[in-house]
């Protein structure tokens, strides 16, 4: 696993627990995610900084919290 996303994954994993925490609102975080958190992600793919297999990983993930955070 690349520094980098390494680095992208334990942001993420503090905002997800922020984010629960706050009980920040389903659709505010799914926002977040589409508008601010993805697009940052691309661009790290665009430049070649992340591999394709990496950024899948990162968006999967991404994908599995949002998911756990709307089941509870």
């Amino acid at each position: 696993m690349s520094e980098l996303k390494e680095e992208i994954i334990r942001a993420l994993e503090k905002l997800f627990s922020e984010y629960e925490r706050a009980k920040t609102d389903y659709k505010k975080i799914q926002w977040e995610l589409d508008y601010v958190i993805y697009p940052h992600i691309g661009s790290f793919l665009a430049t070649g900084e992340l591999s394709k297999e990496e950024g899948k990983e990162i968006f999967e993930f991404c994908e599995r919290k949002l998911r756990e955070l709307k089941e509870r």
